[in-house]
């Protein structure tokens, strides 16, 4: 089985591209405030520690695909065997949703790489591997992906299905997506699916988001022609994981985060040894503290997020950890 990587990336700080944004936000006009902000776009050159966790600790993957719109890292080897870049043009059908910036309208057509094999995993630039891996992590046996969980057992909840039950700050234009798309999998299919995914890298099928693609035609057009995130967007990562878990074509598996303040459900899945992960917003105080877990642990994969206050200092922080691990 061949296995390929897709990361999406951008360089916010290009100022080509910057105009481009600047003048499509100024078509669109009215625009979330956080689907425009700066944090969004910045590189701080994860891409490149990310890539070496894969050269570190899965060599064997196939080709790894950089999607892009126009550019290039300055600090990439563009003839390496395995690495391609390609250009949003490449894989949207309708080029009138270009330029676009929403993470959510890109994801929606990665399948649409003309040489992309059928297994395939799909990295943000944040995302990174801790540990050595093989394949069966991802896909088993049979080539069925595993659909990365937060839950042993999920819970049915309302507030799954109905974010008005959540408390204001409890909501924003990701949990929005989040809950579309549960409600558009129940809409569908009669039945709701209430496991979390991780946020972290995902094991896709190919053909399975080509038939989600024409199952859910409608809002995945929609969401693919939105410039910006809007709270009316689906996730196509989470129709995949939902429908592959409702249709048992995708098993869902516990991913244990090596990073919680309950100690009690740590203790209890001490077994999980070999499917873990880490997950820091990047916006914390203590952060040091979180990074020496991560070390320590050295999960199978983990994520460092940026969010919108996150401060300079945490920054510099992480380039350093991810300088001393890679």
């Amino acid at each position: 089985m061949k296995i390929d990587i897709v990361y999406t990336w951008v360089d916010g700080s290009d100022p080509d591209w910057n105009l481009r944004k600047i003048m499509k936000a100024k078509k669109v006009g009215s625009i979330l405030r956080d689907s425009n902000s700066d944090f969004r776009f910045m590189d701080n050159e994860e891409l490149k520690f990310s890539l070496r966790s894969i050269s570190k600790y899965a060599n064997w993957v196939n080709n790894i695909f950089i999607v892009t719109d126009n550019q290039v890292p300055n600090w990439l080897n563009t003839t390496h065997p395995k690495i391609k870049i390609v250009d949003h043009s490449e894989i949207f059908n309708n080029k009138d949703n270009l330029p676009t910036y929403s993470a959510r309208g890109i994801e929606s057509q990665i399948h649409h790489i003309k040489t992309l094999e059928e297994h395939f995993v799909y990295f943000n630039d944040d995302m990174f591997l801790g540990n050595f891996c093989e394949p069966d992590f991802f896909f088993n046996e049979d080539g069925f992906p595993r659909i990365y969980v937060s839950e042993i057992i999920p819970i049915p909840n309302k507030k799954a299905l109905d974010i008005t039950l959540r408390k204001q700050e409890k909501r924003n234009n990701h949990q929005y997506a989040i809950v579309n798309t549960r409600k558009l999998i129940k809409s569908k299919f009669g039945k709701a699916i209430y496991y979390n995914i991780r946020h972290g890298v995902k094991p896709l099928l190919k053909s399975v988001l080509y038939k989600i693609e024409e199952i859910f035609k409608d809002e995945l057009i929609k969401t693919s022609s939105n410039s910006f995130r809007t709270n009316e967007d689906v996730l196509i990562f989470h129709l995949f994981g939902f429908y592959s878990i409702l249709k048992k074509i995708g098993y869902p598996k516990y991913v244990k985060t090596v990073d919680t303040k309950k100690k009690l459900i740590y203790q209890f899945t001490s077994f999980y040894k070999k499917f873990t992960f880490g997950y820091i917003n990047l916006d914390k105080k203590n952060i040091l503290e979180h990074l020496v877990r991560i070390k320590k642990e050295r999960p199978f994969t983990f994520c460092l997020n940026q969010t919108e206050n996150t401060p300079v200092e945490n920054l510099k922080t992480i380039s350093n950890f991810l300088n001393e691990y890679f």
